[in-house]
């Protein structure tokens, strides 16, 4: 029996590694995005019920003309591999990608047909004369012809060009033969064909038969994708868009800094246009305060909570930069804060000077002492709820991300705790984070918060450029506990 397959499918990313392949497009194209974009489609769909394959459906480069192509593809192609190193990813082949030759060489050979989950998927290289008028090649027609003849799944169709409904009568979107293909399809059993091209995308429709799907530009706001699901003869699909909702408007509240030892690539100017691209009504941008006060070998071994002095006798080390360069920014839409932690005789990770100008505290537990490791699993959880209790009666306003220390100890979410801690945050007040970041969130804790009143921060914990106001999974999330769409009511706005 065919099974279930879950298809995250990409249109018309047109990457651009440099200025001159951007060269002429319209402004709302956003080439110089195109790998942070799939990067982030890619991350979001697997935070949001995951996927078996990417399918790509042509236009991967803005401009495939220039020396530069194959370089620029190749990265694209790198990161892909990076971000999900272990699903299939099946590309067609668009008018702007060019060279067929070097699009092949570098993301698998054309026409093929990739097995996957019980399907056959197909992907093309339609061939385009001068002017980028596309046609069917016999090769791609009479590969089609051949598999409707065989056993082996049902078919799914990977082209660049719309196929069906019609757009407009000629270019720059459909085939010039594709009367007589949409023919074939029929004749061959096609369920699905797949297509890019058509930047505003076509809904599902069916003809003769056959299902056609045209999906929209990921490259153009608001930045969508598909999440198209194959089970059986079925097929649905959901567009998502990685641009945030006007309403509710979201506000990420955990956004680290260059200053951070464990930031990669975060400089505060690319942030904020990121913020700015992704829709986010704020940010609050937060880092590791014993990170400003401590050295890195110190806080990644957890010195600082075992030996305050570490931090608390410190001649500030870098918290005054990270003052002097980031107060200045905080304005209605920006908000700077800080990251903190109770150390082993109980106080905040925090020097009395610093106490008062932060817009945000949010308070986090990485580390329960240098003899966790031979705790029990309850006197982990003691311990935990313990410095858990301190940070919530010490001053901060969000309870960052509650139980990631037991998911990165390996050790089990103790669930008896969950109605005890969220009592906790309702009666001081604080607020408690949906974080994603190296983390699954306790669905059964924040249904406990939302019973008892307790607000919630959306934070992306970001360490990298492209996480920045990722906070799809978390909406979803909060939306499905709270079973409304608009929640804008349970949010806490720093």
């Amino acid at each position: 029996m065919t099974e279930a397959l879950r298809l995250l499918v990409i249109a018309d990313v047109h990457y651009a590694a440099h200025a001159a392949e951007e060269a002429g497009s319209p402004p709302e194209r956003r080439c110089s995005m195109g790998r942070e974009l799939v990067r982030r489609a890619i991350e979001d769909a697997r935070q949001r019920g995951g996927f078996d394959a990417i399918a790509l459906m042509g236009d991967l480069l803005n401009n495939g003309r220039l020396p530069t192509a194959r370089a620029t593809l190749a990265a694209l192609r790198d990161e892909m591999l990076e971000t999900s190193p272990k699903t299939p990813v099946i590309a067609a082949f668009g008018n702007h990608d060019f060279d067929a030759a070097i699009f092949t060489d570098v993301m698998g050979p054309l026409p093929s047909t990739h097995h996957v989950g019980g399907y056959r998927l197909v992907a093309l290289a339609d061939r385009y004369a001068p002017g980028d008028v596309g046609v069917r090649t016999d090769e791609g027609r009479s590969l089609l012809r051949r598999l409707g003849t065989e056993s082996g799944g049902p078919l799914v169709v990977l082209q660049h060009n719309p196929m069906w409904p019609p757009i407009i009568a000629d270019y720059p979107y459909m085939l010039t033969n594709d009367e007589a293909v949409r023919r074939e399809y029929a004749e061959a059993g096609v369920l699905l064909s797949l297509s890019g091209h058509y930047h505003a995308g076509q809904p599902l429709s069916e003809l003769d038969g056959v299902q056609y799907l045209t999906a929209p530009a990921l490259s153009e706001a608001p930045f969508p994708y598909l999440l198209v699901t194959l089970k059986g003869q079925r097929v649905s699909v959901e567009t998502r868009r990685l641009r945030l909702p006007d309403r509710p408007a979201l506000v990420d509240s955990h956004v680290h800094t260059e200053f951070g030892y464990c930031a990669q690539g975060m400089v505060t100017s690319e942030v904020l246009a990121r913020a700015q691209m992704i829709g986010l009504a704020g940010l609050c941008l937060t880092e590791h305060a014993p990170q400003l006060y401590s050295l890195k070998d110190d806080f990644w071994v957890g010195r600082h909570i075992d030996h305050p002095d570490l931090w608390r006798k410190a001649v500030r080390q870098r918290m005054d930069d990270y003052c002097r360069t980031l107060k200045p920014l905080s304005n209605g839409y920006v908000r700077v804060g800080l990251e903190v932690e109770a150390d082993a005789e109980g106080h905040l990770t925090l020097h009395d000077e610093d106490r008062q100008w932060p817009d945000l505290l949010i308070g986090a537990v990485h580390f329960l002492g240098e003899d966790a490791g031979s705790l029990t699993d309850a006197q982990f959880t003691a311990r935990f709820m313990r410095t858990a209790e301190t940070l919530v009666t010490r001053g901060v306003q969000v309870l960052g991300h509650p139980w990631r220390v037991f998911q990165w100890a390996k050790r089990p979410v103790p669930t008896e705790m969950f109605v005890r801690l969220a009592e906790m945050l309702a009666a001081t007040g604080t607020a408690a984070e949906i974080n994603f970041h190296g983390n699954q969130p306790q669905a059964g804790f924040m249904e406990a918060c939302l019973a008892r009143g307790v607000k919630v921060a959306l934070g992306s914990d970001s360490h990298r450029l492209h996480e920045v106001g990722s906070l799809g999974p978390h909406l979803d999330l909060l939306q499905r506990l709270a079973g409304r769409d608009d929640i804008s009511d349970l949010l806490l706005f720093p």
